[in-house]
Order: structure tokens, then sequence, then C-alpha cells
């Protein structure tokens, strides 16, 4: 049996690293302004958000700083990154439920089920982690949880046309660990720790075209990647309005 990569994310050092280190990760905001226009245009007030792989719960925070959301249930299979996700909103008034979940398997369906339809569906770089036919799937499902007219957002790593795009891809972020690292760091040691750093195999990529193209099999309308840099993507989908023609 092949032994899944993915579970260093279960790591509570890999995961507070990953806290520190994620500051370096290109066009993080350019990420969320995608998202906020997206749902600007479609005219989608979020009040019940479904954070998928959420880890300590940036997406949510983010969504919650321009929509006005009352209900949110935060996904992950990690249980210190949902352990963070518990104190960034410990105190908060929100309808909040966190629940601990592995794309591979189902049994955490249920629990989010009980909590929906959802307005927004979110995920921010964790749905690389399973196999193609898993991602697929859990596109399905997201279809299935989803209010008539509802969004599906993806902020997600993807797989690179060529070995040319990787290779840019991978100078883009050694030069942004660098810089976030300050320049007294040494660039030769940044671009090591990048090449061997511990999450490095966990990443099972797919291209943005073939998802895009996932999510209109599966019935999303305006399905169609908003932003792309490399390896870097915002891709989304809507699930038909009843005023449509199609009932959920």
């Amino acid at each position: 049996m092949t032994t899944r990569e993915d579970v260093i994310w279960q790591n509570a050092a890999v995961a507070a690293n990953y806290g520190v280190s994620r500051t370096a990760i290109p066009f993080v905001d350019m990420h969320f302004e995608v998202m906020h226009r997206l749902l600007d245009a479609a005219d989608l007030e979020v009040t019940n958000l479904l954070d998928l792989g959420c880890g300590d719960g940036i997406v949510t925070t983010e969504v919650m700083r321009k929509q006005p959301v009352q209900q949110a249930t935060l996904q992950d299979f990690s249980d210190p990154f949902l352990d963070a996700a518990r104190a960034r909103f410990e105190g908060a008034d929100l309808d909040i439920a966190f629940v601990a979940g592995d794309f591979r398997e189902n049994d955490w369906h249920a629990a989010i089920t009980a909590r929906g339809p959802f307005d927004l569906i979110a995920s921010r770089f964790a749905i690389h982690h399973i196999p193609d036919e898993m991602k697929r799937a859990l596109y399905e499902q997201v279809f299935r949880w989803l209010k008539p007219g509802g969004m599906f957002i993806q902020i997600e790593h993807v797989a690179s046309a060529t070995a040319l795009y990787n290779r840019a891809y991978d100078k883009l972020m050694v030069d942004c660990l660098y810089a976030a690292r300050g320049h007294e760091a040494d660039y030769d040691e940044v671009y090591a720790s990048y090449r061997d750093r511990a999450d490095g195999g966990a990443n099972i990529l797919a291209p943005v075209w073939d998802q895009v193209q996932w999510l209109r099999e599966i019935g999303f309308v305006d399905a169609d990647c908003a932003f792309k840099c490399f390896e870097l993507s915002v891709f989304a989908g809507r699930k038909p309005a009843q005023a449509e023609g199609i009932v959920s």
C-alpha cells in the first residue's frame, strides 16, 4: 500500500511552520481580491460558509471581512490546524462548528450536510493533497452541499503544463521566501530548504483546466479559472439557481 505523504500536515511542528511560511506565498492578497470580486459579481451574500481544509481559519476570516457570515463550518483532517482555528475564533459572535474529516473518507459528510446548504464553499491549498479521482468526487459533493446560486471558490496549487513553468514557479517561491526571511539570509540555503521541504511529497497536482472541466461536467455554471500564475490559481463555479431551470 502506498504511504500517504499528506499526513505530515497532522504534525504540530509542520502546521505551525506553515503559519509562518505562508506569508511568503506570492499573490496572497490577489487571491482573496479575486474571491471577493467573484462574490460581488455574483451578487452573492454569504451568511452560511463552509471552509474545506480550513487550516487555521484564514479563509473564513477573510470572507467575514466583507460578508455577513452568521454560520461557518470549518473542516480539516489536522488536529493542530483545527486547534489553531478554534483559537482564532474563540469568543467570536458566530455560529461556528469544527469538523474533523479526511478528504479521502466520507464519514464526516453527514456533519457537513447537517450544517448546509451553503452560500459559499471555499478551499485554499488543501484539495491538491488527494488523488485526482478523489478531487472530482469531492467537487461532486460540494455541488450537492451548495444552495442554488451558491459558489465554490478554490484557491489552489495546480500542475505546471511543462517543466519550464515548474522551474519558473520554483524560482518565484524561493525568491519570495528569501525576501520574507530578510536579505541577511543565504539564498542557497533558502533554496535548499525549499527543495527539501517536508511537505513537498504531499502534493498531487492536477492541471487547472482539467479541474474547471470537471466542474462544468458536474453541473456548475460560470466555471472558469479567474487567476493563474504558474502553479498558483483561483478557479470557481456556481450552482445554477432554480430560476435558471435547475432544481437542487
